[in-house]
């Protein structure tokens, strides 16, 4: 059984969304006259050969009777409770310090 994604595998569906994301880099780069856009491209076409010569899983389910248990629970949800406080933190200095910082007007004493 295979899992769809809008009609289309996950294979297919992650190469075009790399691919649209390089697209946009490249555009973008175009109107910033920067260099990025190719090397952005050229990372998508070496992720897209990559994910093309792996091998496709086989198509008959996988009868498994054992129970899996995972051992990293635990570290993996205060790594996920260490990130989201990080990121409040984070957040809130950049309310602080940059979105609330006064400009403050100059007087201009001649024109040119």
């Amino acid at each position: 059984m295979t899992n769809l994604i809008f009609g289309v595998g996950i294979g297919l569906f992650l190469i075009l969304v790399l691919w649209a994301l390089a697209l946009l880099i490249f555009i973008i780069s175009l109107r910033i006259e920067k260099k990025i856009g190719i090397i952005a491209i050229l990372i998508v076409s070496i992720c897209t050969i990559i994910l093309i010569t792996l091998p496709r899983a086989s198509g008959k389910p996988i009868i498994n009777n054992k129970k899996i248990y995972d051992h990293l629970f635990i570290w993996r949800i205060l790594l996920l409770i260490l990130l989201i406080i990080s990121s409040i933190i984070g957040l809130m200095g950049y309310i602080k310090f940059v979105i609330t910082e006064s400009i403050r007007p100059i007087r201009i004493i001649n024109w040119l």
